[in-house]
């Protein structure tokens, strides 16, 4: 399973069992998925649920990339590229229609309290995070309507309440060899070549 899907499923069902805590159903609540299909058309997989979709990727230059180096035999050491640390773009659209509608008013007002409430999450706090990620952090995103009119229309959706995250950040690494260098060697300083008197 990939950095990126892994990330996603599981704040899917972190996400998904706290709703189901404080309202039980025999479906998901929170579905990671496109929200419509190819056609257009709602997909049905996300009907009457709190859709979770990727809606960009976002590098991010806030913290330091420096190659790094792993022992690979005797005194000699791997080069390895720096990670690409990146941002995650993630809206939530509450897909309710007709009578549904005020159910998904809440579940979306559930999922804003409950990244409020959560937004940093550790290996303690979300199991089975990827062990190259130290943390994930998410961040809420205002959008004017002008922006939510766009996002929309590159998602093919008419208006549906929405809230989108960024979430910081997945560092992608490559474990490629981009060379060899010796182990550093301390060495002891000269003894003084005499003393005074």
């Amino acid at each position: 399973m990939t950095l990126l899907q892994s990330t996603l499923e599981l704040l899917r069902d972190r996400l998904d069992a706290a709703f189901q805590i404080a309202d039980p159903r025999s479906e998901e609540w929170v579905a990671l998925t496109n929200p419509v299909d190819p056609d257009g058309r709602v997909s049905e997989s996300a009907r009457n649920k709190l859709v979770m979709a990727l809606v960009g990727l976002q590098s991010d230059k806030t913290a330091g990339s420096f190659p790094g180096t792993m022992p690979v035999a005797g005194d000699q050491f791997a080069m390895v590229s720096a990670p690409l640390n990146v941002n995650a773009f993630v809206l939530f659209v509450a897909n309710f229609s007709d009578s549904n509608y005020p159910t998904g008013l809440g579940m979306l007002s559930r999922a804003i309290g409950f990244f409020q409430q959560n937004p940093v999450f550790t290996h303690d706090r979300l199991p089975g995070l990827a062990p190259e990620i130290d943390k994930i952090a998410l961040d809420f995103v205002s959008l004017d309507l002008t922006q939510t009119n766009h996002l929309m229309g590159m998602l093919g959706l008419k208006y549906l309440p929405s809230a989108l995250y960024r979430l910081r950040m997945l560092p992608f690494a490559s474990d490629a060899i981009a060379g060899l260098v010796p182990a550093v060697r301390r060495t002891k300083p000269a003894d003084a070549a005499g003393t005074k008197e």
